[in-house]
């Protein structure tokens, strides 16, 4: 009994080495393709982030070339229609002052608004009708990102 023991035993042990001898080059295949596929994995991860940075650095200079459309309507309605209460006819274009390169969030920014009145007359009533539109514009590394604003306004 002790000897079929012992020879089982014996067998076990050798057929564990020849399996353990045919199986020493899977567990390297098996590093490696962890290694390649975390790799892809980290590699689209970076990807993906750096697609969303792009994203959102279009959509805030987006947002900043908006506002400065929006104050050059802004400038535009103030020269048409002043405090004074006389609105005044405007067939002109009006750029960004040099001083709108100081403020802060607009600071590569600029805004460029065209400003036309025209004379209708409907049921014998004259009115001024006003069409304001400003497009804003703003400098990233090599590329513009623009935004156009339009108002239009009618008097009698």
């Amino acid at each position: 009994m002790y000897l079929k023991h012992a020879m089982a035993c014996s067998l076990g042990h050798s057929l564990n080495k020849k399996s353990l001898r045919k199986q020493q080059g899977n567990m390297i295949v098996m590093a490696l393709f962890i290694i390649v596929v975390g790799g892809l994995l980290v590699a689209s991860l970076i990807k993906a982030l750096n697609a969303s940075s792009a994203s959102t650095i279009q959509q805030v200079y987006g947002l900043r070339a908006e506002l400065a459309a929006q104050s050059g309507i802004q400038n535009a309605l103030e020269f048409s229609f002043p405090n004074n209460g006389v609105a005044q006819a405007c067939n002109q274009t009006i750029n960004s002052p040099s001083s709108f390169a100081n403020v802060e969030g607009l600071r590569l920014c600029s805004y460029s608004t065209v400003c036309t009145t025209e004379v209708i007359n409907f049921q014998s009533i004259s009115y001024n009708y006003y069409k304001f539109s400003s497009t804003g514009s703003c400098t990233i590394d090599n590329s513009v990102v623009s935004r156009t604003v339009s108002v239009d306004a009618i008097t009698e």
